[in-house]
């Protein structure tokens, strides 16, 4: 068998490929690491500068965007102690608002207005831990000028074309809402909600 003729045979393709397989291997979890820590970094920036804008807001009682391009800004910060949620409430239920954080259903009355106030967010995200919610837990909403104070007094799941949590109400509350199920690969249908009563 001359030179050409060993080189391309079928068993020295293989030969080849097992050699530089293992390489090709390892970029390829080179680029899942760096695309992975790109996006972590990418979130916890975004955070860093969301907390800043927001603290900003509070400061001089104004909007404060956290960066250049953004399409949103920080309206209040809310808080549930009792499952760990601490996140910046941005204006708006547009894709990049929600990607960065919850976000305020314009609709309806701003953090630190009386009413309902309707906040969404993300199930794979800032509001998955909403499902430990549970009745009597404490709600805490910062806004601008005030903070506001809630106590749960409803958890349940509902259908994604019941616009009754969304409605204007006589009572003083928030109403925290979030896709369902939690567990659910795709785009759910169903709404997850939560709502507090006011505490004066």
């Amino acid at each position: 068998m001359d030179y050409e003729t060993a080189v391309h045979s079928p068993e020295q393709r293989m030969k080849n490929l097992y050699r530089i397989l293992p390489a090709v291997l390892v970029l390829f979890g080179f680029v899942l690491v760096g695309k992975s820590a790109y996006f972590y970094g990418k979130g916890k920036l975004a955070e860093f500068l969301l907390d800043k804008a927001w603290e900003r807001t509070k400061a001089e009682k104004t909007v404060q965007e956290p960066w250049e391009w953004a399409d949103t800004h920080p309206v209040g910060k809310l808080k549930i102690a009792s499952v760990g949620i601490d996140a910046v409430v941005l204006k708006g239920v547009s894709g990049e608002a929600l990607a960065f954080g919850p976000g305020h259903l314009s609709s309806s009355p701003s953090p630190g207005s009386r009413g309902n106030i309707v906040i969404a967010g993300h199930r794979d995200s800032f509001f998955r831990p909403l499902k430990d919610v549970k009745v009597g837990d404490r709600i805490e909403l910062e806004s601008m000028f005030a903070a506001q104070n809630y106590i749960v007094s409803e958890v349940r799941p509902t259908s994604g074309d019941d616009i009754y949590w969304i409605e204007e109400t006589e009572a003083d509350c928030i109403t925290l809402i979030t896709c369902y199920p939690f567990d659910y690969v795709g785009k759910a249908k169903d709404r997850f909600i939560v709502r507090g009563s006011i505490v004066d």
